[in-house]
């Protein structure tokens, strides 16, 4: 009886023990720790270390979108300045995240580099990596900018850490904004990286005056990208099209060229589009096709350097 309360005592003393030094590490140190992250039961997060980091104040700024900050704080990682809030994402269960982000301050300074190799030090290879970044050549002979547009995803366990960049810069390097952001989630809150999907259509046209011979169209290519809800040229350049929908089924849009409008819907399971095409707001006819997709890979660049 003494060595079963004894061995009961000694077990108690290294939880308090454990608990004290998971406690004490800072936050830095604990968001690095991917054993911590593998483990993690999401459905009591906020009993976790890094949840009762007493680093955190009371979030005070304006609140947007469906995501509600609950607490900040600053924090610095391999040298660099960061601010990290804990989320509640409403509508989600378990509904908590934490997010480290690039400071407002430092919007001009791109350190995706730096948050890339971090978490790849401490996480490993990505196990997803989306790279939309795309260069747009300036008017009047200016030289060209560059957009920024990555995604990392990692899944440790029951955690989902993602990581994007966004950015653009002058023909010369010069930054006008960046901002890095490391999401840690659970997987059942949905966030995830998707890859870019390329399309190429084939289009037969068949007119509603027209008899049952359809006309032959010249075919289009695209890229899909559902991370951010647009439609791509397949240098990556974001199409001005209108009332985009894309999810895993389904990816619908407007073109417009002058007075002709056609929506486009695409079946991504079976890759069969169709399109109603108008012409001053009167149907003019329908538009039918078969598309091939693939994932676009990466593009063959190196991955975001430290700075």
């Amino acid at each position: 009886m003494k060595n079963a309360l004894r061995f009961l005592g000694a077990l108690l003393t290294s939880a308090w023990l454990a608990q004290g030094v998971a406690a004490n590490r800072p936050l830095a140190d604990l968001l690095g720790d991917a054993a911590l992250w593998q483990q993690l039961d999401w459905t009591q997060a906020t009993g976790s270390a890094p949840w009762q980091d007493r680093a955190w104040v009371n979030f005070l700024g304006k609140q947007t979108g469906s995501i509600t900050h609950d607490r900040i704080q600053a924090l610095r990682l391999d040298g660099i300045d960061w601010q990290a809030t804990l989320d509640e994402h409403q509508g989600v269960t378990p509904s908590a995240q934490l997010t480290v982000y690039t400071p407002a301050e430092d919007n001009q300074l791109d350190h995706c580099g730096n948050l890339y190799s971090w978490a790849q030090h401490h996480f490993g290879q990505p196990g997803m990596t989306v790279d939309g970044s795309y260069r747009i050549a300036g008017s009047g002979g200016s030289s060209a900018h560059g957009y920024t547009d990555r995604h990392y995803q990692w899944d440790l366990g029951n955690t989902r850490i993602i990581e994007d960049c966004q950015g653009q810069s002058t023909g010369d390097g010069t930054i006008v904004y960046a901002a890095s952001s490391l999401r840690f989630a659970p997987q059942s809150a949905g966030n995830t990286v998707h890859p870019l999907i390329l399309a190429k259509c084939s289009r037969s046209l068949r007119l509603n005056d027209a008899s049952d011979i359809p006309l032959k169209m010249s075919d289009i290519v695209f890229v899909v990208d559902e991370n951010n809800g647009s439609i791509r040229r397949p240098d990556l350049v974001p199409i001005r099209v209108h009332n985009v929908q894309v999810n895993p089924r389904q990816v619908s849009f407007n073109l417009t060229l002058d007075q002709s409008t056609n929506e486009y819907q695409v079946d991504l399971p079976s890759g069969q589009l169709t399109a109603t095409m108008s012409i001053a707001a009167i149907r003019a006819g329908q538009v039918t096709g078969q598309c091939s997709l693939r994932p676009l890979p990466p593009p063959d660049r190196d991955l975001p350097a430290a700075k």
